[in-house]
C-alpha cells in the first residue's frame, strides 16, 4: 500500500468513526445519563462485537451483504429492532430514577456494531476501495482494516462518550437532560433508518 492510499485509508477512518451514526449516538447518550466509566465497558464491547464483521468483510463473506437478498432483509429487521430496544433502554435511563433500570451492559455493546448498517457500509467501502487489489495478502488486508476501525472506533466512540459527559455537566440531571436524552435516541434511530435506506 503506497503512502497516498494509506493516507486517504487513515482519512477515510476518522470521518467515518467520527461522524454521528448509531454507534457514537449510543456512546453519547450513555456517557450523558450515566458516565464515561459506564460507557467504556460497552466500547470495548463494540469492539470485540465488530470482530467478526471486519474479518467477514476482509476474507469476502461481506459481498454477501452487498449482493442483497433475504439475509439482507433479516439483517435490517434485526438492526433495526436491537437500535430500537437500545434507544428505549437509553431513554429508560434517563426518565426514570436512578438505580430503578440498569445500565447498559457489555453483552449488549457486543451487538451494536454487528446490527448496524453504518458499520456494514464503512467497513465495505473501505476494504473495497483502499484494501482490494493493492498487492498486500489478503491477511495482510484484514489486520490493516481490523486495526484501523478498531483504533478509530476506540478513539471516537469514548469521545463521543466523553462529550455525553460534559453535556451532563452542563445541563445538569434534570428535565432539559431528559429532553436531550430523548433526542438522542431518536436521532440514533433516525441515523439507523437512513443508513438503512442507502
Amino acid at each position: 500500500m503506497d503512502l497516498a492510499t494509506f493516507l486517504a485509508f487513515a482519512i477515510f477512518i476518522i470521518v467515518m468513526t467520527g461522524t454521528p451514526g448509531p454507534g457514537n449516538l449510543t456512546f453519547l447518550a450513555i456517557g450523558a445519563s450515566a458516565g464515561y466509566r459506564t460507557a467504556f465497558p460497552v466500547i470495548v464491547a463494540s469492539q470485540i462485537g465488530s470482530l467478526p464483521l471486519k474479518l467477514s468483510v476482509a476474507y469476502g463473506l461481506g459481498h454477501v451483504m452487498a449482493g442483497g437478498g433475504p439475509v439482507v432483509l433479516l439483517f435490517k429487521v434485526m438492526s433495526m429492532a436491537y437500535m430500537t430496544y437500545l434507544a428505549w433502554r437509553i431513554i429508560s435511563l434517563s426518565v426514570k430514577p436512578k438505580g430503578e433500570v440498569a445500565l447498559p451492559s457489555f453483552w449488549e455493546g457486543l451487538l451494536i456494531h454487528p446490527l448496524s448498517p453504518k458499520t456494514w457500509a464503512m467497513n465495505l467501502v473501505a476494504f473495497s476501495t483502499f484494501l482490494a487489489g493493492n498487492g498486500l495478502s489478503i491477511h495482510e488486508n484484514a489486520l490493516i482494516l481490523v486495526a484501523g476501525f478498531t483504533l478509530g472506533g476506540m478513539v471516537f466512540h469514548s469521545l463521543w462518550a466523553l462529550l455525553g459527559v460534559s453535556i451532563l455537566a452542563l445541563i445538569g440531571d434534570g428535565p432539559v437532560m431528559r429532553v436531550v436524552t430523548v433526542l438522542m435516541a431518536v436521532s440514533m434511530l433516525a441515523a439507523t433508518v437512513w443508513a438503512l435506506a442507502i
